[in-house]
């Protein structure tokens, strides 16, 4: 009953209208009048009422009230959904909104890293540039000091080449020289001069042995050095024997140093005379 009540005061109301309208209509048709003898009470014509007289008002009212209530239902049915409609709506402009921030960043962000790439790829670029440039330039520099250094080296060359040229053929004249005095030396019979000098010097140091024999001829080798120092003494053919040998290679080492030549060109170091003393 309260539920109901609840959910439709307008019928309620109605109802309690209506009862009130009856209970009202009762006690209209009943007037007061002093207590008489009920033989003596004079007759009264009743008046009927038509509850659908009564009630149509009332029934006009409540539908007016339902039809109201109906309206601003209605009303607030299209006002909620109308701003459920513009929350919506509101939510969709607020996401695209999010959706074009998002994305104006995502393009900042693409638009950076690809700068930032392109950046990166420059200097990159700029370095390999740079290294090659410093590796051509080092392998010029150094291509250029080999190439002085070759240069150079050439030129020590020449002038080397030309030194020993020069000196080669310095002591090319030197030696024909040499040997043109030698020649001339020879021809006046110095060398023979020569070589007699040192046979008689090692005659004079030799000491006969008792097994030497008239007509000893040995041919003997003698290597000095400048100065007329022995150096060496053999004794090739011989017609003597060992120990006339011996005394022989003595007589050399004990006639050291040799006599000078009589002109210096003559003097050889490997010197080949006759041991033939007088008997």
């Amino acid at each position: 009953m309260l539920e109901f009540a609840r959910e439709n005061p307008g019928s309620l109301l109605l109802a309690l209208l209506l009862h009130g309208v009856l209970f009202g209509a009762f006690f209209v048709t009943i007037p007061s009048q002093p207590k008489m003898p009920m033989a003596a009470l004079p007759a009264v014509d009743s008046v009927v009422v038509d509850p659908e007289q009564l009630l149509k008002p009332m029934r006009e009212q409540a539908a007016a009230e339902r039809r109201a209530r109906e309206r601003e239902a209605a009303e607030e049915r299209r006002r909620v959904q109308t701003e459920q409609r513009q929350e919506r709506e509101r939510v969709e402009r607020e996401r695209r909104a999010e959706d074009a921030r998002q994305a104006e960043v995502q393009r900042r962000e693409e638009a950076e890293r690809l700068r930032l790439e392109q950046a990166e790829a420059e200097r990159k670029r700029r370095q390999e540039a740079e290294r090659l440039r410093r590796e051509e330039a080092e392998k010029k520099r150094l291509e250029e000091i080999e190439r002085k250094r070759q240069e150079a080296e050439a030129a020590k060359r020449r002038e080397a080449e030309a030194r020993a040229q020069a000196q080669r053929e310095a002591e090319l004249q030197r030696q024909l020289a040499e040997e043109e005095g030698r020649r001339r030396a020879e021809d006046a019979g110095l060398l023979n001069q020569y070589i007699a000098m040192i046979q008689q010097r090692v005659i004079r140091n030799w000491n006969r042995p008792e097994s030497a024999r008239p007509g000893l001829r040995c041919e003997v080798d003698v290597v000095q050095a400048p100065g007329g120092t022995v150096l060496s003494v053999d004794i090739g053919a011989c017609n003597g024997d060992a120990i006339v040998r011996q005394s022989i290679e003595a007589a050399v080492l004990r006639a050291s140093p040799l006599p000078p030549p009589p002109d210096p060109r003559l003097f050889e170091r490997n010197v080949r005379f006759i041991f033939e003393p007088k008997d």
